[in-house]
């Protein structure tokens, strides 16, 4: 497994993906050029490939006018490091999309065995059991250590990082008994 980071350096933002996670539908080695630059310099942002290294670095140019735009670059190389399609590069640049990338790692005292179990569980929870993909119009994933949220609305973010904090890292346990913890006004 490939150490996922994000790194912010004078030469931009860092991500690094291993081939084997990236979108099997696409080459992005062969459509980078056209899904992918072409886009990012729409916002102003440049962005580069290093195939070989396993890297994909954003930086902004003398045309970027929101300071913000080169975090979310830096997210939509993260959704393609997890997998996801090229089509996903303008809704997350533009905004038109909710998104959101949220850091976990195991917590002090808690061995990698329980809290991989526990992050399962999550997911299991969250798919299967309860649906809420489908319920809050949204698409979860994993890479490395971070969830990848894509949303319709800021609600079903929010509702992934707020049961991040309170399953994952929290003591609450994802059931319905706690539901009213777990999912407030959601």
């Amino acid at each position: 497994m490939v150490e996922q980071k994000m790194e912010d350096e004078d030469d931009g933002i860092t991500v690094l993906f291993s081939k084997e996670q990236l979108c099997k539908e696409e080459n992005l080695y062969e459509i980078w050029k056209e899904e992918v630059e072409a886009v990012f310099e729409s916002h102003g942002l440049s962005c580069k490939l290093k195939w070989n290294e396993g890297e994909m670095i954003v930086n902004v140019t003398e045309r970027t006018r929101d300071p913000e735009m080169i975090f979310k670059g830096a997210r939509a190389l993260f959704f393609l490091a997890g997998g996801l399609s090229t089509q996903w590069v303008e809704p997350i640049l533009s905004g038109s999309i909710y998104n959101d990338v949220i850091a976990i790692g195991k917590p002090d005292g808690v061995s990698e065995e329980e809290f991989s179990r526990k992050y399962e569980y999550f997911m299991a929870k969250f798919g299967d059991e309860y649906g809420l993909a489908d319920k809050w119009s949204c698409y979860v994933g994993f890479h490395d250590s971070h969830v990848l949220v894509l949303a319709d609305s800021f609600k079903a973010t929010w509702g992934v990082r707020h049961l991040v904090r309170k399953c994952l890292f929290g003591n609450v346990p994802f059931d319905k008994e706690h539901s009213d913890v777990l999912f407030p006004d959601i």
